[in-house]
């Protein structure tokens, strides 16, 4: 009974015209013709076109700004690196310890040329650009020549190195420079020998000379820097009547000298630096050549003592 009286009021769905069917066709494949496209004023699109190239200015303009006052720059004045001396071609310096890795940071990019532009006047250095991920980093290293570092001759160096920046923004082509000082400072190796001078000494002592009195002093140099430069002094064979203090150079009598057992001594003395003996390399010396004269002293005062005490005690009563 309830489902008649429902069938009563509900009426059956009518099906949609062929016409309405074609419409809804034709709206779908063509929707640009329901379009109704309004032309724009020419002063208004001018305006447009003018405030968006100024916006676009005004952002490449603030973006290379804040590039260039926080990127392109050296994060300090000055960096401190080493280099030892007598190094050949492409050794490079190492920065300090304490040092920050020598570098700017860049965006992705970006092109940049390291440059000596002073202190290098003998063209021994040369700066390199190692660009990894963000960071464009800069290496000092010696050239391939035939000059090499003599620490004796320029123990130090100040390099003032150029960054030259080139990137896109936009559709410009934007350039930049920073600068920063690079201090060089050469490290010392043991390639220098001790220099006596000067090479020879002479020296006259009588043979009653007390033991243990100094009788000459030798000196050496050594230009090289610490350890290297630290000399020790040794015969080059030992004699029983004189020794040397090994630091000094002050030849000292150790035994009474006899006129009559020798005149005449020669002794040879060695100029070791004590960077040889420590870092165990060959050792650099030097040698000097001493010659000690003994003086024969009168013995005519012991042999009146000796008849006067003769005479004093064993003369007959």
């Amino acid at each position: 009974m309830k489902i008649k009286r429902y069938a009563v009021f509900v009426t059956p769905k009518q099906p949609m015209s062929l016409w309405t069917i074609l419409i809804i066709w034709f709206c779908l494949l063509q929707p640009t013709y329901l379009k109704t496209d309004v032309p724009e004023p020419t002063e208004q699109k001018h305006q447009r076109i003018h405030h968006h190239q100024r916006s676009e200015a005004t952002s490449v303009h603030v973006t290379a700004n804040y590039i260039t006052l926080n990127k392109y720059k050296f994060r300090h004045k000055l960096y401190n690196v080493t280099i030892p001396e007598n190094s050949v071609g492409k050794t490079y310096a190492i920065p300090l310890a304490r040092e920050d890795i020598m570098g700017i940071a860049i965006i992705p990019g970006a092109e940049v040329k390291y440059r000596i532009v002073a202190g290098d006047r003998d063209k021994l250095f040369k700066a390199e650009e190692r660009l990894v991920d963000d960071i464009a980093f800069l290496a000092i290293r010696t050239r391939t020549s035939n000059v090499v570092l003599n620490r004796e001759k320029n123990e130090e160096y100040l390099l003032k190195v150029r960054a030259m920046i080139k990137y896109n923004l936009g559709d410009d082509y934007i350039s930049d420079e920073t600068e920063t000082t690079v201090h060089i400072r050469v490290l010392d190796r043991n390639d220098l020998s001790p220099l006596f001078y000067p090479i020879e000494y002479a020296q006259i002592v009588p043979e009653d000379m007390p033991i243990h009195r100094s009788i000459l002093r030798v000196t050496a140099e050594d230009a090289d820097l610490g350890v290297n430069g630290e000399i020790y002094y040794s015969f080059l064979i030992d004699n029983e009547y004189f020794s040397i203090h090994p630091t000094t150079g002050v030849i000292t009598l150790n035994r009474q000298l006899r006129y009559t057992e020798s005149s005449h001594y020669n002794l040879t003395v060695l100029a070791n630096d004590r960077g040889s003996a420590v870092n165990h390399y060959n050792h650099q010396s030097s040698k000097a050549k001493v010659s000690i004269t003994v003086e024969q002293v009168s013995n005519s005062m012991f042999k009146y003592t000796y008849i006067y005490i003769y005479m004093t005690c064993c003369k007959p009563t």
